[in-house]
C-alpha cells in the first residue's frame, strides 16, 4: 500500500489537516530513485518521508493513526477509538487516498466514529491507468459512486460494526491481499529481543559501528537454538543472544541497545517489497552521524513500492541532500499544522533547507521563551 492523501479532523490534536505524500513532478538526478509506482511512471509518491519538528508537535501521533489506517484496512477494529477523540462532542474522521500496487489499483476511504463506534463510511476505487497523470488519476477517483457506503440509515445488515471497517466485512479487498507495514514508535519500550532469521551479518557490522568494543558476533552451532549468537568483546567478554534475547542488556549502551530494535526494522525493510515503513526516533540516542548513514542504509535498501516514514529531532538530516519534498515541518499550537517546502515554494533542497529551518521559516523550532524567562 502506498499513501498518496491523508486527512484527519479530531483525532489526537489533528483539526481539518490533510498531508500530501504525493510531488509534482520527477526531479532530474534525485538523489532517491524510483519514486514512482513501478509500471505506472506518472504516479509520482514521496518513498521517504522525513517528519521533523519540536517535541510533542504530533509526530509520533500521526503514525499511530497511519499504522491504526492500516490495520482499519486490514480488516482489524482500531483499538481505543474513543480516547483518541479530541472533541468527545464531536464525531472524528480521517480520509485516506493510497495505491494498492499487487492490484494496480487506487482507493479512496473515508471513515467517520463517534465514541460507540463506525458513524459513517465511504469507499470507492478503480483500476490505474498508465496514460494517466496523477492529477487525473486523484481526480478520477475522489468522483466515482462509491462501492460501499455506510450509513446509520444504509448500514447493509450491519447495526453495530464497532470500530471496524464495513466495507471490508462486506467483501471488499479494500487493503490489498499481500500487503506488509512495520511501526516502531519511539514511546514503546526499547525491545531487546531480535526478530528470527536476522541477517547476521547485518546484526554484526552494525552493533560493531554502534559499539567499538565489539569486535565480533558468531552465530551458535547449529545444532542450538536457532536465532542464538555471542558478541564479542574486545576486552574478553562475551554476551550471549540466546533464542534472540540478549541476557545481559546492561552490557550494552542505550544507543546500541535501540541499534538492535533498528537492525530488526532494517533486517524487515530488506526483505520486503511494497511495504509502509514507520521509525519514529528510535535514534535519539545515537551520534548525529550514525543516525545519517543509517538513514543513508535504509533509503539505499528500500524495496520496490515501498514507503518510509521517519521522525527526528536532528536537523543534520537537512543536510542530506534529498529532495525538499522528502521533508514535512510539523507544529503544534493549539492544533498540529503540517507544512510542506515543495508546497510553499522551496522545491530544490540545496542543503539550505538547514538555515531556513534555524531561521524558523516553518515554524517548526521549540519555543524556548519560557526557559529564557528563568535565565
Amino acid at each position: 500500500m502506498i499513501f498518496l492523501k491523508l486527512k484527519i479532523d479530531n483525532f489526537y490534536m489533528f483539526k481539518d489537516t490533510e498531508i500530501d505524500f504525493t510531488y509534482p513532478k520527477k526531479i532530474k538526478n534525485s538523489t532517491i530513485e524510483g519514486e514512482y509506482l513501478a509500471e505506472f511512471p506518472n504516479i509520482n509518491y514521496k518513498k521517504v518521508c522525513i517528519f521533523m519538528g519540536a517535541n510533542a508537535s504530533g509526530k509520533t501521533s500521526l503514525g499511530r493513526i497511519m499504522c491504526e489506517i492500516n490495520n482499519y484496512l486490514a480488516g482489524r477494529p482500531v483499538e481505543d477509538t474513543p480516547s483518541k477523540i479530541c472533541d468527545k462532542g464531536n464525531n472524528a474522521s480521517f480520509e485516506v487516498t493510497y495505491i494498492t500496487p499487487e492490484t494496480k489499483e487506487i482507493h479512496q476511504l473515508k471513515a467517520e466514529f463517534d465514541k460507540n463506534g463506525l458513524f459513517f463510511e465511504s469507499y470507492r476505487f478503480c483500476k490505474l491507468n498508465k496514460t494517466d497523470s496523477l492529477k487525473k488519476t486523484l481526480a478520477k477517483v475522489g468522483v466515482l459512486e462509491p462501492k460501499s457506503n455506510y450509513s446509520q440509515e444504509n448500514n447493509y445488515g450491519i447495526e453495530k460494526p464497532g470500530f471496524k471497517s464495513v466495507a471490508y466485512l462486506t467483501g471488499h479487498q479494500i487493503g490489498g491481499a499481500t500487503h506488509k507495514w512495520n511501526y516502531m514508535f519511539s514511546a514503546s519500550s526499547t525491545s531487546t529481543e531480535l526478530d528470527a532469521n536476522v541477517n547476521v551479518s547485518l546484526l554484526k557490522e552494525l552493533l560493531m559501528t554502534f559499539d567499538p568494543s565489539i569486535f565480533d558476533v558468531v552465530e551458535m552451532p547449529e545444532q542450538l537454538n536457532k536465532n542464538t549468537y555471542i558478541v564479542k568483546f574486545s576486552n574478553g567478554d562475551n554476551i550471549i543472544v540466546d533464542n534472540g534475547r540478549i541476557l545481559d542488556e546492561e552490557r550494552f549502551s542505550r544507543g546500541t541497545l535501540e541499534s538492535v530494535e533498528v537492525v530488526n526494522f532494517i533486517n524487515f525493510l530488506i526483505k520486503k517489497d511494497n511495504a509502509t515503513l514507520f521509525l519514529d526516533e528510535k535514534m535519539a540516542y545515537s551520534h548525529s552521524e550514525l543516525e545519517i548513514s543509517m538513514l543513508n542504509l535504509m533509503i539505499e535498501k528500500l524495496g520496490e513500492n515501498s514507503q518510509l516514514f521517519y521522525t527526528s529531532h536532528n536537523y543534520d538530516v537537512l543536510e542530506m541532500n534529498l529532495p525538499s519534498h522528502s521533508y514535512v515541518f510539523m507544529k503544534k499550537d493549539e492544533f498540529v499544522e503540517v507544512m510542506h517546502p515543495e508546497k510553499l515554494g522551496y522545491t530544490k533542497n540545496d542543503r539550505n533547507l538547514l538555515n531556513l529551518v534555524k531561521n524558523d521559516v516553518f515554524k517548526a523550532l521549540p519555543d524556548t521563551t519560557k526557559i529564557e524567562a528563568l535565565l
